[in-house]
């Protein structure tokens, strides 16, 4: 167990698994694994403990696709930059994504989630997925969370997309692949529904010198951008790309490009989906007026996205074929309510985010990402395409043994010094003395034997249940 010193006292402080709680957020798809203070909330102990547990942390990403820590005292995007840090000290400030973004005040890699009106749903994606290396991992902070409905940064294991779509669609992507363009003016649309011509070339690449864009994407290995448009002042790229990639560690196949995102069906979809959770009379509102604008432009009139995709041969991707796409995507997705303080950290080879629309204006959601990874291709002589995909002898970690160590049960009278007070320990060994499950063998739901919130210490409010003990299924498995 990691040790520290603290202070001219010589103390010792703990930072083993077995000082925070562990628990999942949704039992039915185990995403995302979630880590609440045991006995120590403060920003101090979560950046030391992750220093300490990052392989573990990381292990865990990789495997569940994500984790949630919730419950610390994480205020401000400077905490979140602090906290992320400790986690993964190698972030980038490089973004070619999509949506625009602004650096939040006193940090150099936390910026705002996206600066587009809340109400626009935002579809499931890996951040990226269309460039040659996108970010390997992502890390979402909750500054302010939306009182009202919506707002939800979802997820979905696109792993299981993946074994969701028919093998004839799987098939004409793997044999046709996917082309995308993009289109940046140098100055951005206001009054659209089209997110990404809201941003500009020059927000795109920091610079509004055209020879500084075509090195920077020459530096990157990017496709060469054309100018066109009048004054030949618009940013345009064109290319081919894989739209299944391997995850680069565990060799899993994982659904990989833009479809769901680029395609001129997108926003109406994802509003009419978002109208039959939520049953809110302004998305229904907001859904009409979009769809017949939609329908108008791009598909009678025939305009292009700002970011378009189609099949690599230049054939359109049908709306039959999306609306595959998005049942298979709609079908894995997990819902949680934003709580203030909480980091969401994304395996982004494995597992999309998007935002649900939300009408609070005051919701704050910031963001960070690591440095980027190539992606592996496809291409292999070891796989065969006929019908379905099947990997080659190479190696899977998942079939690696586990190195996560065995978790020792405590309590506050057992636990290694801690930086609670006696009297706080007497009111946490109290908790959990009145922290019982029972359980519903008929529907595996978990009750508590008390309703009253304040038996309990604020410190175990945060964690949902059911916790994972020491003798739980998840500590005594390999992964």
């Amino acid at each position: 167990m990691a040790t520290m010193n603290r202070g001219s006292d010589h103390k010792e402080q703990f930072y083993g698994l077995d000082t925070i709680n562990v628990h999942f957020l949704d039992k039915a798809s185990k995403l995302p694994l979630v880590i609440s203070p045991r006995f120590d909330d403060s920003i101090e102990f979560i950046c030391t403990w992750l220093k300490e547990n990052r392989s573990w942390v990381n292990n865990q990403m990789q495997h569940y696709g994500a984790v949630l820590i919730r419950g610390f005292q994480i205020d401000s995007p400077v905490d979140f930059e602090m906290t992320t840090l400790a986690l993964d000290p190698n972030l980038s400030d490089k973004y070619r994504g999509t949506s625009p973004r602004s650096l939040q005040k006193d940090t150099k890699y936390a910026f705002s989630a996206a600066d587009v009106p809340v109400n626009y749903p935002i579809a499931q994606h890996l951040e990226m997925s269309f460039l040659r290396a996108p970010p390997k991992q992502l890390y979402f902070g909750c500054i302010k969370e939306s009182r009202s409905y919506g707002g939800e940064t979802s997820l979905c294991d696109f792993r299981k997309v993946y074994q969701d779509l028919s093998p004839e669609l799987i098939d004409k992507f793997l044999s046709k692949k996917v082309k995308y363009s993009r289109m940046n003016q140098r100055v951005g649309d206001k009054y659209t529904f089209d997110v990404g011509a809201m941003k500009t070339w020059c927000d795109l690449f920091g610079t509004s010198n055209k020879k500084e864009v075509e090195l920077i994407c020459e530096d990157e290995n990017a496709p060469k951008p054309q100018w066109i448009g009048p004054n030949n002042d618009t940013f345009y790229q064109e290319w081919i790309d894989e739209a299944i990639q391997r995850h680069p560690n565990t060799n899993d196949l994982v659904w990989f490009n833009h479809s769901q995102v680029f395609h001129w069906t997108t926003f109406p979809e994802e509003l009419w989906y978002a109208f039959c959770r939520m049953k809110s009379l302004q998305l229904f509102i907001h859904f009409l007026l979009v769809s017949i604008f939609t329908f108008v432009k791009y598909g009678l009139l025939g305009y292009k996205m700002s970011l378009d995709i189609t099949f690599g041969d230049g054939t359109p991707i049908s709306c039959q074929q999306m609306r595959e796409i998005r049942k298979a995507i709609h079908k894995n997705m997990v819902f949680s309510r934003w709580q203030k303080g909480d980091i969401l950290c994304i395996d982004n080879f494995s597992t999309s985010h998007g935002r649900q629309p939300t009408y609070d204006k005051e919701r704050k959601v910031v963001v960070a990402w690591s440095q980027p990874e190539v992606k592996p291709s496809l291409v292999d002589e070891n796989y065969v395409v006929d019908g379905d995909v099947t990997c080659g002898a190479v190696p899977n970690n998942n079939e690696k043994e586990s190195i996560i160590p065995s978790l020792t049960a405590v309590t506050p009278s057992s636990t290694p010094e801690s930086s609670l007070t006696k009297q706080s320990a007497e009111e946490l060994q109290y908790s959990l003395n009145v922290f019982k499950l029972t359980t519903d063998d008929d529907n595996n739901k978990v009750q508590h034997k008390t309703n009253d919130n304040n038996m309990y210490h604020r410190r175990l409010r945060s964690c949902p249940n059911p916790l994972l003990t020491a003798d739980s299924e998840f500590w005594n498995s390999t992964m």
